[in-house]
């Protein structure tokens, strides 16, 4: 069979548009992927790191819309305390000196509001686990012993943000 000029043609023609469509899709995937590295990478280090936990929270208490990896992101050398390395948002980067004055907020929240105390005060996690495995296999009187405690813990230390 002797394929004619215009089928030839037609046939590079696709060829070339299934290319470009493949590379643009493997593009775009990879770009994501990097994007989602950098935004596990983000998470970690302000699950492992205390000093970064609070500059992301200080961040937060100033813009409360911006998302860690996404519209900032934080570094810390090795030794150092950790920084605002990229700044992403519409928004303008918070300057040094609002940054230390949320983190002094942040420290005090941390040490002396109501969640510091109310953790002080919380049944163990292997206790409230322990209960609720008895609450699913019928025995559900420790669970409310422990969820009538937690109660009495959040009443006694309300959620506030006034010092916020």
């Amino acid at each position: 069979m002797v394929l004619d000029k215009t089928l030839v043609i037609a046939l590079f023609v696709l060829f070339i548009g299934v290319s470009v469509f493949v590379f643009i899709t493997w593009s775009n995937t990879r770009a994501a992927r990097k994007h989602m590295d950098n935004i596990l990478q983000q998470q970690q280090l302000v699950r492992t790191h205390p000093d970064a936990h609070r500059l992301s929270e200080a961040v937060h208490l100033l813009r409360p819309s911006v998302r860690l990896g996404f519209d900032y992101t934080i570094r810390q050398d090795d030794g150092e305390l950790p920084y605002l390395s990229e700044w992403n948002s519409g928004g303008s980067m918070p300057t040094n000196a609002q940054l230390e004055d949320a983190l002094r907020k942040v420290t005090a929240i941390d040490s002396t509001g109501y969640a510091a105390m109310r953790r002080s005060e919380y049944p163990s996690v292997e206790d409230q686990l322990d209960a609720a495995y008895k609450a699913r296999r019928g025995n559900p009187s420790e669970q409310q012993e422990l969820d009538d405690r937690i109660e009495q813990i959040k009443n006694k230390y309300p959620k506030s943000d006034d010092a916020l």
